[in-house]
């Protein structure tokens, strides 16, 4: 009986941690932010490794000035764009759900890509705040040149990743797909 009951409570554990908004995100998030402490560490113990990066893409890379604005500038416009594009779309959910249906904010919180958005999001956020303290101008001068340029990199990503998550949600919430997706969880259970 209490073997029973345990084997329920980890299987209901289970399956909100996996259908919910919190698990995959924050998994995604501190992969990119160990990823950012890893290879600005290896880079600071390494430090010719850096110099095959292109100084057309970073030109002043031995000023850890210019490394600290570019993190600091692509950590502070990810959560600009998490905070702007979730707050809207959750605004846009809840009136959808009250003209079609509740489940629309179900569906929305167990969308594996709205959870890897907002992971992606977050993770370049942490990314750039566990690469931030590698550049640094005492004792002695340091610039993560490859770090950055990670930076850069996810930071066009994510702008590719945003274009993709807008057209998904533009989709996912149209009259048709809400009714072909209501349609097949009804058919699911009925069976």
């Amino acid at each position: 009986m209490l073997n029973q009951r345990v084997g329920f409570y980890i299987r209901h554990l289970r399956y909100n941690l996996r259908g919910g908004f919190l698990i995959r995100p924050l998994l995604i998030a501190l992969l990119f932010g160990g990823l950012g402490a890893v290879l600005s560490a290896w880079e600071e113990a390494h430090p010719r490794s850096s110099d095959w990066v292109p100084t057309l893409l970073f030109p002043s890379n031995q000023d850890p000035q210019i490394a600290q604005i570019i993190l600091s500038s692509i950590a502070t416009s990810m959560m600009t764009v998490v905070s702007i594009v979730f707050a809207i779309l959750l605004m846009t959910l809840t009136l959808a759900s009250m003209q079609f249906s509740p489940r629309i904010i179900v569906t929305f919180v167990s969308d594996r890509v709205t959870q890897q958005t907002l992971g992606i999001f977050l993770g370049t956020f942490l990314y750039c705040l566990a690469a931030l303290p590698a550049a640094r101008t005492v004792p002695t001068p340091f610039s993560p040149v490859l770090t950055v340029l990670g930076a850069m990199v996810l930071a066009v990503a994510c702008v590719g990743w945003l274009l993709f998550f807008i057209s998904h949600i533009s989709r996912a919430i149209s009259v048709n797909h809400i009714v072909d997706r209501i349609a097949r969880e009804t058919e699911t259970m009925s069976v």
